[in-house]
């Protein structure tokens, strides 16, 4: 069943990846870590984004989307603030860290939104344990939200954030992430770890942690 939700803002953070913010015109429950199946309007299938924010009392969504220049980013953007779009469905992604474990957040380009949702979700809760956060991209600014994040951690001691950049010069760590956390960290068994973005990227960073010790893989 399509629930239909509002544009209410939608802002270029690079010249390919937009942050869109959507209110529903009925609440819609999630969780951090979740992700929505969306589509601009019945003419086109739905396809899935996640969800980059904690839930709200106003129940705002943020998406952070890519436009591919292909035909459904197209019809998506050409829509207009205070247009209408559909939610499909909402569907469990990644699960909010419990316990006293710490947590390994390794993401790739856009793979960063589930991550920003939970770790959004870990602050507010006053979660304890270290939080690491492993932010790989080509470029610095592909790094759509580093100053958001830095400000995070400059404001809560137990996250530590890690950009990491692979196809220019800067300052900061530089590669593949999934190189800089194995260089920066021998045993993986104490951590709760969560990979998200390019499907290749993934599969590696899974096997190679794996065998690191890596017993809880997201």
């Amino acid at each position: 069943m399509n629930t239909p939700v509002k544009l209410e803002a939608l802002n270029w953070l690079t010249p390919d990846i937009a942050q869109l913010w959507l209110t529903p015109a009925q609440p819609v429950p999630w969780q951090a870590g979740d992700y929505v199946m969306m589509q601009p309007d019945e003419t086109v299938d739905a396809r899935p984004f996640s969800i980059a924010n904690a839930p709200n009392p106003a129940g705002r969504m943020e998406l952070h989307i890519r436009h591919t220049h292909d035909n459904w980013y197209n019809h998506l953007f050409k829509k207009q603030t205070g247009d209408t779009l559909l939610l499909n469905e909402v569907k469990h992604q990644y699960p909010l860290p419990q316990g006293d474990r710490p947590v390994l957040f390794v993401a790739g380009g856009t793979g960063f939104a589930p991550f920003k949702s939970l770790i959004e979700q870990l602050l507010t809760r006053g979660f304890e344990p270290p939080i690491y956060l492993y932010w790989g991209t080509r470029t610095p600014k592909e790094l759509y939200q580093h100053e958001v994040i830095q400000a995070w951690a400059d404001n809560h001691p137990q996250l530590h954030y890690t950009p990491v950049v692979s196809e220019a010069d800067w300052d900061g760590r530089k590669g593949l992430v999934a190189d800089v956390v194995l260089e920066d960290f021998e045993d993986l068994s104490p951590f709760e770890c969560y990979i998200c973005g390019p499907w290749p990227m993934v599969q590696d960073a899974k096997a190679r942690f794996t065998e690191r010790g890596a017993s809880s893989l997201h």
